[in-house]
Formats: C-alpha cells, sequence, structure tokens
C-alpha cells in the first residue's frame, strides 16, 4: 500500500504560509494522515511539530518571533574577517534546544512516522537526510543518517536551517565521520519530493514557499552583500524548478507507460506478454512504480520575507499564516 507523504521547502520566515496550510488540513481535513515527512530548511524546522500535532505551538512560533530572535545580523565586517558566517545563529539555536527537548524525540521515536530533514554536507557535497527511521535508502546520490537522541535531533534540525554563508555550518554527533559540517539542505533540494517518491509515497503532499513566477527586482544593486543575497535567491529558484519538474516528469513517464500498455492490450497482446516486453531487468527504472499523485501548494505570489526568509516580522508572517489557510481551502474544501 502507498504511503501518504507531506514535503515542506525550505524558506525561512515563509514558513508561516506552510504553517497556515497544515493548520487548515489539521482542522478541516483531519482524512489526510502523512506516514513520511519530508523537510529542508524551515520544513525540517515545522515538520516534527507536525509529527506530534503541536500546531499550535507552531502558530505560536511562526506569529511571533523577530528577526533577533532568530539571528544576529551586526557586525557583519568583524565576522567576515574572523567567523565562519556573516549572522550569528545562536537565538535560533537556542529556539530549537527550548522546543526540541528530549522528551519530544522520545515521542517523535515512538510514532509510526517516517521524519527526514534534509541537509547538505560541505565536505562531501552530498545530500544527507536525517532520519528517525535510519533505514537505507535504494537511491546511492544521498546519505542516511539516524537521529538516535535528543541532541541529534536539535544538530539536524540546526543544520537543515542554516543557510550557508548567512548561518554557521553544524557538526552533528550522530555522524562518526570528522570533520563533516552540514548546512542548509537547500543549497541542493529546496523540496525533498524526490526522497518521498523513492521512500514509498503514492500521495504526495508538497508546500512549496515560492510562487510558480519569481518576483522580479527593479532595483540597482550596489552593494556585495545585496549581490550576495540575490544571487543565492535565484540560485534557490532553480534549484525549486528542477526539486518540481523532475518528480512532474517522472508521473507524466508513469501515465504514459501505462497509455501505452493499454493500446497493446487492446490490439490483442496478452497482459503477460505486454509486462515481458516491458520487464528488461536492470533497465526498467518504473517497475513496479505506481502513478502518483502530487498536489503543489504554494502561495500566488511572493511571500515577503526579506531575501532567504531571513526577515521575521510577526505581523508579515501573520498575513503568510492567513495566506497559507486561504490557499488550502481554496485547494481542499
Amino acid at each position: 500500500m502507498g504511503k501518504t507523504a507531506l514535503v515542506v521547502s525550505g524558506g525561512g520566515s515563509k514558513g508561516a504560509f506552510a504553517v497556515g496550510v497544515i493548520k487548515y488540513l489539521a482542522e478541516n481535513r483531519p482524512d489526510i494522515r502523512f506516514d513520511t515527512l519530508c523537510g529542508t530548511s524551515t520544513g525540517a524546522l515545522i515538520l516534527p511539530l507536525v509529527a506530534l500535532d503541536e500546531i499550535a505551538l507552531l502558530e505560536t512560533l511562526y506569529t511571533t518571533k523577530k528577526t533577533a530572535d532568530v539571528v544576529l545580523t551586526g557586525n557583519i565586517v568583524n565576522r567576515f574577517v574572523r567567523a565562519n558566517s556573516l549572522y550569528d545563529a545562536a537565538p535560533l539555536a537556542r529556539q530549537i534546544t527550548e522546543v526540541y527537548t528530549d522528551e519530544r524525540f522520545r515521542r517523535l521515536a515512538a510514532l509510526k512516522k517516517e521524519l527526514f530533514l534534509t541537509a547538505v554536507c560541505l565536505q562531501t557535497g552530498r545530500i544527507t537526510y536525517f532520519s528517525t527511521t535510519g533505514m537505507p535508502m535504494l537511491n546511492p546520490q544521498y546519505d542516511v543518517v539516524r537521529i538516535s537522541n535528543g541532541q541529534t535531533l536539535r544538530e539536524s534540525v540546526l543544520a537543515s536551517c542554516c543557510q550557508p554563508v548567512f548561518m554557521p555550518p553544524i557538526e552533528t554527533g550522530g555522524v562518526e565521520e570528522k570533520p563533516r559540517q552540514f548546512v542548509d539542505g537547500g543549497l541542493r533540494e529546496y523540496a525533498p519530493i524526490q526522497l518521498a517518491i523513492d521512500n514509498g509515497a503514492t500521495e504526495i503532499y508538497a508546500i512549496l514557499l515560492t510562487p510558480e513566477t519569481p518576483e522580479t527586482s527593479h532595483q540597482r544593486f550596489t552593494s556585495t552583500f545585496s549581490i550576495l543575497e540575490q544571487t543565492i535567491g535565484w540560485f534557490t529558484n532553480d534549484v525549486a524548478v528542477n526539486d518540481v519538474q523532475i518528480p512532474l516528469l517522472y508521473n507524466r513517464a508513469l501515465q504514459y507507460i501505462a497509455a501505452v500498455k493499454q493500446r497493446m492490450q487492446a490490439a490483442g497482446i496478452p497482459p503477460a506478454d505486454i509486462e515481458n516486453y516491458f520487464d528488461v531487468p536492470g533497465a526498467n527504472p518504473f517497475l513496479g512504480k505506481q502513478e502518483l499523485t502530487i498536489h503543489l501548494i504554494r502561495p500566488d505570489a511572493p511571500l515577503g520575507g526579506g531575501p532567504g526568509g531571513l526577515e521575521f516580522n510577526p505581523e508579515e508572517m501573520k498575513g503568510m499564516l492567513a495566506k497559507g489557510m486561504e490557499v488550502a481551502e481554496r485547494l481542499f474544501s
């Protein structure tokens, strides 16, 4: 039986939109239950609490925090010379420590849900999924690290959230080989939809925090810092397009194969022979795969929150949350 997955992309403060979608589903569509939860960056911060059904806490976190509660943005010149990031992420680390307690980890570990948090290793460049299941994956293109205790959970969430250059890379005790530093999974995977597919999901609810058409800027960039912010923003948009388009192409291929099989059967070819034609050992990536149902949930227009979502304004985030509920109601009422 196929699994149902919830995927939440990266986006910093824009995660308030995802919280709005999730709040709507929790209140109005309790029939939708998720077996697998896959998140990148702010998605990694959100999904453990979704798994625990702590939606009210999520709403509080994403409507009350200010930028200084997440990152310290002053003293950039000195940090550029002496530190490994432009911003100080100590406030975010404190928030994660307060929320993701050992008691919450024990409750997560007891659930029959699969949780995957996306990061990228600076030393290897490989996507790494920190997972409560630790199950081996069939795809050799990424690594899976078991979240075995509360400290590893906190480190994994922080690593997935820390945008490189702006926030420091994170080392975790869950990885024995040293040095291994991890940063925001959005560096290579904005929305881990393909992971959900690899893990057996046949229905996927993917909350993306950017609109389908990215925002065009009309400002002249005159500082190195603003150019860096804009460059990373466009890089993220490109990653987002790939993360969405590849699963959709995969689904179209499955639909095409199914249509060809139907025409062959209508032409009188026995079903067993049809399957033999398509069953090429070691060469059929679609063998045994089912057609997917993919629900893409994203804002109609840019959400705000500054470049990378690193500006946290409670009033603005309340508006994002309301927008998330509005879009979810339109799609799922």
